[in-house]
């Protein structure tokens, strides 16, 4: 899955940090290949690339407390509430 959260003005260190005790949290899941925050060139623009075994273990992922926790800790620091726009995708190749 790709996910891009835009972060609210000045507060693009703020949401990195929010994730970090999540990279933990995502090593230990069962069924979790990759959890990878990014940035490209636009500033205020993160990106997640996380990569599951299958469709139940990005459930158990989606569904985990430490989610959920990060989930309320957004509110004020992206532009758009609380709202991260994912697109999930599979290889082709």
């Amino acid at each position: 899955m790709f996910a891009t959260m835009v972060a609210a003005a000045g507060k693009r260190e703020e949401l990195k940090a929010v994730f970090g005790p999540m990279f933990e949290q995502a090593a230990k899941e069962q069924g979790t290949l990759s959890y990878t925050l990014s940035e490209g060139d636009e500033p205020d623009v993160l990106y997640f690339w996380e990569h599951y075994t299958d469709q139940s273990a990005m459930d158990a992922h989606m569904a985990s407390d430490a989610l959920a926790t990060i989930h309320q800790a957004l509110a004020g620091l992206l532009v758009n509430g609380s709202a991260v726009t994912g697109t999930v995708v599979q290889k082709l190749r």
